[in-house]
């Protein structure tokens, strides 16, 4: 009869062989998009997007669910909880570093989830429209300077946070005006009932392009790739980079090997001429990060958040 500690060996030795079996064969079965946000939305269309083009490379179905409410915490949630063998992977975005800072009790955050990569970064700035008076950022800022109470700037969401990020770093406080939606912020800059607004590159690209609206500066690291001709707030000397982003996530402590394959993958679909192409007709272009990279920005982007929360008690 074999010893018990010689058998416990052994068990143990089958069951690590047996998992890494599983892993170094991973995927073999269906995996689940989990998209936090309704269908319609840029996370719903990027998720689909990257679905379709997971599915391509695998060979494996890739099935997008979204599951909406709270915020992005009942999706958010799902992606946490799941088992974490990477048939649940999920859609992460800027309500993640966001929210957890603004909302009490909101049950995930960026620590919940292990970053696989960033999609898209969509870089915001101030918007105001296209014949305003204002025609640069420091224009901006020295009206709201000289005349605290003379400018309205819309925002939506999370965009409160980013209003109050370049109020800080510009050392302005403007009136800020809040909106259910970008579209309704944008009709109103035109409309002439607010001054600015904030805005991301793939919002206000066609009404730019149409000269309906000006972008002042975008409070980002790098220039916008659709909008070139618009400085950095860095460059008009206001550094600061917080934004949105779409970006895939998966569960706590999955596997190495599945980790690998899901950052190599991305890193194949990012190069994809059919990813890219689809991802232009939907109004986004393909930042990628992946690894270390990912994982310092995102941080960086969870910091920004908070200190932009915290003006909120002030």
């Amino acid at each position: 009869m074999m010893p018990k500690k010689t058998l416990s060996a052994a068990v143990a030795t089958a069951a690590i062989l047996c998992s890494l079996t599983v892993q170094a064969d991973y995927p073999q079965r269906t995996i689940e998009l989990v998209i936090p946000f309704g269908q319609g939305g840029g996370n719903d269309l990027v998720g689909r997007a990257f679905a379709q083009s997971l599915a391509n490379h695998s060979g494996i179905d890739v099935l997008p669910v979204n599951r909406t409410g709270g915020s992005g915490a009942v999706g958010f949630n799902a992606l946490a909880s799941a088992r974490p063998d990477g048939y649940t992977i999920g859609m992460i975005n800027s309500s993640l570093v966001g929210n957890p800072h603004i909302i009490d009790g909101f049950p995930v955050s960026i620590d919940d989830v292990t970053p696989i990569c960033l999609l898209s970064a969509e870089p915001v700035g101030i918007a105001v429209r296209h014949d305003s008076e204002i025609q640069t950022l420091e224009d901006w800022v020295t009206i709201a300077q000289e005349d605290p109470d003379r400018l309205a700037l819309g925002y939506v969401s999370i965009g409160e946070l980013i209003a109050l990020s370049i109020g800080n770093v510009t050392d302005t406080d403007p009136t800020l005006v809040p909106y259910s939606g970008t579209g309704d912020s944008i009709t109103a800059i035109i409309g002439g009932h607010i001054d600015g607004a904030i805005v991301s590159d793939a919002e206000g690209y066609s009404q730019i392009q149409a000269e309906q609206l000006r972008m002042l500066a975008f409070f980002s690291e790098d220039r916008s790739p659709s909008l070139p001709d618009v400085p950095t707030s860095a460059e008009e000397g206001y550094p600061l980079d917080i934004g949105l982003f779409r970006a895939i996530g998966a569960p706590k402590n999955i596997p190495e090997e599945v980790e690998s394959y899901l950052t190599q993958t991305c890193e194949q679909i990012a190069e994809d001429d059919a990813f890219i192409e689809r991802m232009r007709n939907i109004g986004f272009n393909v930042q990628l990060r992946t690894g270390s990279d990912f994982s310092d920005w995102l941080s960086r982007q969870n910091e920004n958040y908070r200190d932009a929360a915290a003006l909120l008690d002030h």
